[in-house]
């Protein structure tokens, strides 16, 4: 099932948490919503699960060619995992999860045998078999965590939405869920969208990236699109750490202080104020300089924990740049703290007005 947003403004008091947002999310995708605190991500997750209502006269929600927007939440054919579980303490496992089925008008409820064998599909399919009669307070987060999205999938919802989903959790166990939501998701196939600030959950489990900032869309992609062709400013700098240098335009060139960028594609923007941004592992450092585009710095820290080295560079305009290299090269390099280097550029994206150009 698709789900399309079109149009949805909600405003609360004079904050407006949402702007005139539209949006497609295809059929069976795995879709992230990602962005800052307040940047109207759990609204708009609320609002699709009809917990929320958007502004008079705002809009529509449509599931698949449905207009769902004036349904209520229990009439959707939603899932709805919350951060802290929102579990039932006094239930058992097989409890909670059967919970949806058995508040079913009794029409449509299921029978006992075919509640139960529903349930132990669930625990087979979240790996928690054998842990049917234990209590909440009896589990792990992570365990906790599963059981709330069986239960979501009891029901068999069209739609799966989720609200940061592991962020009550610690950092060694979101990153397992996590892959083991995408592993999930690969054998369920239900269209899902799930609210993180994480970075790195959203580009590793999603199929798709919309991010959001103060209510409006900035970006819709794929995790290699919003991480390596940002189309503002904002997903450059909220996507990965960066870089950044404050310049202008000359002469079909780039010139950030003593960093000067060619590309053919400014060459008709002489004056403009210009933005570049580089990822740390985008620099190259030299101890020689070979030509007077490269840089002088001075090395002011070095960080050699983890699978790449971490350099602090200070210009002599003062920047401090985040630098990252292999272990491999930091040794053929041999540099030291406070030693003289040089450094280059190897690829940027430079942000001029509303044009955007890619450097290579």
């Amino acid at each position: 099932m698709s789900i399309r947003v079109e149009h949805i403004t909600k405003s609360f008091g004079t904050f407006k948490a949402l702007d005139d947002v539209s949006l497609t999310i295809p059929t069976n995708k795995l879709v992230a919503l990602l962005g800052p605190s307040g940047s109207g991500k759990t609204t708009l997750l609320r609002i699709i699960a009809g917990l929320e209502i958007p502004d008079q006269g705002s809009g529509s929600i449509y599931f698949d060619e449905e207009d769902v927007l004036n349904r209520k939440a229990p009439h959707r054919q939603v899932g709805f995992v919350f951060q802290h579980y929102a579990l039932f303490r006094h239930m058992t496992v097989f409890e909670n999860i059967a919970f949806g089925l058995k508040v079913k008008p009794k029409k449509n409820r299921p029978s006992k045998e075919i509640i139960k064998n529903r349930v132990d599909e669930l625990l087979k399919l979240i790996q928690l078999e054998g842990l049917a009669g234990r209590y909440p307070n009896q589990l792990s987060g992570g365990q906790r965590q599963r059981v709330a999205l069986a239960r979501a999938l009891a029901v068999e919802p069209k739609v799966l939405l989720l609200d940061e989903p592991f962020g009550a959790l610690d950092a060694q166990v979101r990153l397992e869920l996590r892959r083991w939501l995408r592993r999930l998701h690969e054998e369920i196939l239900v269209t899902s969208v799930f609210v993180t600030h994480d970075q790195e959950e959203a580009l590793e489990v999603a199929d798709f990236v919309v991010v959001m900032n103060h209510g409006k869309i900035e970006q819709i992609g794929t995790p290699e699109d919003v991480f390596h062709r940002p189309e503002t400013e904002f997903v450059m700098n909220f996507i990965g750490q960066v870089n950044q240098f404050h310049g202008r335009v000359e002469q079909g060139k780039g010139v950030f202080g003593k960093l000067v960028i060619e590309d053919e594609h400014i060459s008709e923007t002489d004056h403009a104020e210009a933005h570049l941004f580089v990822r740390p592992h985008e620099i190259r450092v030299y101890t020689k300089q070979s030509n007077s585009h490269e840089v002088p710095v001075i090395v002011e820290h070095i960080h050699q924990a983890g699978p790449r080295v971490r350099l602090e560079l200070r210009t002599d305009e003062d920047k401090l740049l985040q630098v990252e290299m292999t272990h491999e090269d930091y040794k053929k390099a041999a540099l030291n703290m406070d030693d003289k280097a040089y450094i280059s550029v190897r690829n940027s994206r430079i942000f001029i007005a509303d044009t955007i150009c890619m450097n290579s």
